[in-house]
């Protein structure tokens, strides 16, 4: 299962080597970390739950660890592999970067993302930073069977109706569905807000 995912996946994945080609006429302002963890079962996607506060358009949302550049970061993918130790202590030098997805906008925010995914070579240990209320792995073999369901989500703005995908009680919506159905090689019809 491990290989055949991956050799399929692969097949969809831009080359991660320093941010070639990336974006040249619009760049990037951020970049998540994909981890996919080949020993868990289904291939299991590695997602945070971000901490509920105020000010953060995000809050409380379903996310892939990552964040915008940082002046110290020479790349994009040295973008992914920060945020991905400051938020879940994962150290992602040692794993394989499999490639990049294509670049996506989220939405409401006029920001682009450079979704870099990687795959670990050996199980790994998780410890939340501040801004992460609770992370938690997730069957790709499992979303990939889920079925597309409307959801009530509540935003900055009020309330707003979304596609998404269900997982023990948590709703995964708006950009990180986008990137889980590029991830598995769906078509996203959603037009949601963020």
């Amino acid at each position: 299962m491990v290989n055949i995912f991956t050799d399929s996946l692969r097949s969809r994945l831009l080359p991660a080597k320093d941010d070639v080609g990336i974006g040249e006429d619009n760049p990037p302002d951020a970049a998540v970390a994909v981890i996919i963890d080949p020993f868990r079962l289904g291939n299991s996607l590695l997602l945070i739950r971000r901490r509920e506060r105020s000010g953060d358009p995000w809050s409380g949302q379903i996310a892939f660890p990552g964040g915008h550049k940082a002046t110290c970061d020479r790349t994009f993918l040295e973008t992914a592999i920060r945020e991905a130790n400051e938020e879940v202590g994962i150290l992602l030098e040692p794993h394989s970067v499999l490639g990049i997805l294509p670049l996506i906008d989220a939405r409401s925010r006029r920001i682009r993302v450079a979704p870099f995914v990687f795959l670990l070579r050996e199980s790994v240990k998780i410890h939340t930073n501040m801004e992460v209320a609770d992370a938690f792995w997730a069957p790709l073999s499992e979303l990939a069977s889920s079925t597309v369901i409307r959801s009530e989500v509540q935003i900055q703005e009020g309330k707003l109706t979304v596609d998404s995908y269900k997982y023990r009680g948590n709703v995964i919506w708006g950009l990180t569905f986008r990137i889980i159905n590029m991830l598995l090689g769906k078509k996203s019809e959603s037009t949601d807000y963020l």
